[in-house]
């Protein structure tokens, strides 16, 4: 086993130098998580000397600036070393906005300018997002508004990104993962693993999300008409004299070529699934019978044949329905003929 060199006259005397320096800085607050000498060891010349050059650059580090944002309050600190208003409302430690003494939630800041708009404005010229405030996309002809450091929208790579590999969805919450992969607030419902929405804390099976302004209707509205789909909600296509919902940032309907399309060459039909295929190209969910290889129908991960898809509302029927009656073709259900009935006199 080798043997540690002993120190000489100047190694000592450059044990005693780390010592005093090692001091002098724990004196002054600093480095107080390095390790303490073992009177016990003996240290090489070349350790000795490093760790001396280490303390000596970090005793000679500049100290952190002072910070030259705007104070608030009366102690002069800025918001976030602890220093402005709390929300005037009972219970709630947020930071009020303006001259209401309220935070953003209760109706604090300054509003969007916009008639019947009462989002926050972003920017100076008075305007929330939606309307045209805050900075725009770097991108050419793009109008959406910029998301973080980058300059870009969403759509143009703006915003942080999911760290699942291969996966470019937008991250949710502090865990770095999207919606998908678990980022994100969940539902408080037992047992139930879905995204909530809304303030609620529920997901939109349970309850969550704003609901259609309609009486009686519990559906999910869709923009900011306060309407669900079905009474006039969400986007339409562009296409004069069509009132069908659009797909997609093509502002066209299904019908008119918007949705995202089949990769197969020649094929203009809609892809099912993430593989971008359509049915006919083994795009979508096959069923979950084994041996099964039909595409399933809506949430329950089986075919028609297996027991998917929507039933007739009839009590003990077990047929498909066919439109929005939710009845079956037996029960009046589906589109019917338009043409008179015909009786012939041979059957008089």
């Amino acid at each position: 086993m080798a043997s540690t060199p002993q120190l000489g006259k100047t190694g000592h005397s450059k044990v005693v130098r780390l010592k005093r320096a090692r001091e002098n800085v724990d004196d002054a607050g600093g480095f107080k998580g390095t390790k303490r000498l073992d009177k016990s060891k003996k240290l090489s010349t070349s350790c000795v000397k490093s760790n001396v050059n280490a303390l000596k650059r970090r005793a000679r580090k500049d100290p952190e600036p002072p910070c030259e944002k705007l104070s608030k309050g009366e102690n002069g600190k800025r918001v976030a070393h602890g220093e402005g208003r709390c929300c005037s409302e009972v219970g709630c430690e947020k930071l009020g906005r303006g001259s209401s003494g309220k935070c953003c939630a209760h109706g604090g800041g300054r509003r969007c300018d916009a008639v019947g708009c009462k989002k926050l404005s972003a920017g100076a010229n008075g305007k929330c997002k939606a309307h045209g405030g805050g900075r725009r996309c770097d991108e050419p002809g793009c109008e959406k508004s910029s998301i973080g450091a980058s300059g870009k929208c969403y759509a143009h790579g703006g915003g942080q990104r999911c760290d699942e590999w291969g996966c470019g969805n937008l991250r949710r919450g502090p865990g770095g993962k999207c919606r998908a992969h678990g980022g994100g607030r969940r539902c408080n419902e037992l047992d139930c693993e879905k995204s909530s929405t809304g303030g609620s804390g529920k997901c939109c099976t349970h309850g969550g999300g704003r609901r259609c302004d309609e009486p009686d209707c519990e559906k999910l509205s869709k923009g900011a008409s306060g309407k669900c789909t079905a009474h006039g909600g969400g986007r339409r296509c562009d296409e004069p004299g069509c009132e069908k919902l659009s797909k997609g940032a093509s502002g066209k309907c299904i019908a008119h070529g918007g949705g995202q399309r089949c990769d197969e060459p020649g094929c203009e039909k809609l892809r099912r699934g993430a593989n971008g295929k359509c049915k006919a190209h083994g795009g979508g969910q096959c069923c979950d019978e084994v041996g099964c290889e039909k595409l399933s129908a809506g949430a329950s991960g089986k075919c028609k044949a297996h027991g998917g898809g929507r039933r007739c509302d009839e009590p003990g029927c077990e047929k498909l329905r066919r439109d929005a009656s939710g009845k079956c073709a037996a029960h009046g259900g589906g589109q019917r003929c338009d043409e008179p009935e015909i009786v012939y006199s041979s059957w008089l």
